[in-house]
């Protein structure tokens, strides 16, 4: 098993609130594990010292991990904010094998609804915000809304594995899938 997803398991049995670091790009999240998976992990993300949704992760992408809630009074936040209890495993999902079984239970919990980061055959990052209308043996394909609100004319389809991140159940996706009209 890669040693950052063992060590992400176990940071899931222990409850412990990690800073997952991706140094390519410089981005960083933290959040509780709350999936493992052969290749992937996903944590109930948090965001000033509230529960906001997922993010899947690809091991390959993680390129340091450390223990967010290392400090008394980073524990006494989070215990004293309810984090360490709200924290749940993401509603439908029922694994993290692969992509495609993630994308299931997106599709099962939250209606599709996620923002996927993937590169591009040029290595460039590229972020679609959407609906999944489907899922295939080596892609997903989804539908994209626009920074207006609109959906776009042509829906995006991406290879499980050009797939970097995917984000969903949180209060930004909420908003998108409130206001924008129309299904796709």
């Amino acid at each position: 098993m890669n040693e950052v997803i063992a060590a992400l398991q176990a940071a899931a049995q222990a409850k412990q609130m990690m800073a997952v670091y991706r140094d390519d790009t410089g981005d960083s999240w933290s959040g509780i594990p709350v999936l493992t998976g052969p290749g992937m992990a996903v944590l109930a993300r948090e965001r000033d010292f509230s529960l906001d949704g997922y993010i899947a992760i690809a091991a390959h992408q993680i390129s340091g991990l450390e223990q967010y809630d290392d400090n008394d009074f980073i524990r006494r936040v989070m215990k004293g904010e309810g984090l360490y209890d709200a924290c749940r495993s993401p509603q439908g999902v029922r694994g993290c094998r692969d992509w495609k079984e993630l994308a299931q239970g997106i599709l099962r919990g939250f209606g599709g609804w996620c923002i996927a980061e993937c590169a591009d055959g040029e290595g460039e990052l590229c972020f679609y915000v959407g609906r999944i209308l489907s899922l295939e043996e080596n892609h997903l394909t989804l539908r994209p809304v626009g920074a207006d609100g609109q959906w776009t004319k042509e829906p995006a389809v991406i290879p499980y594995e050009d797939l970097l991140t995917v984000s969903f159940g949180g209060n930004y996706l909420r908003v998108y899938q409130k206001y924008t009209k129309e299904k796709p």
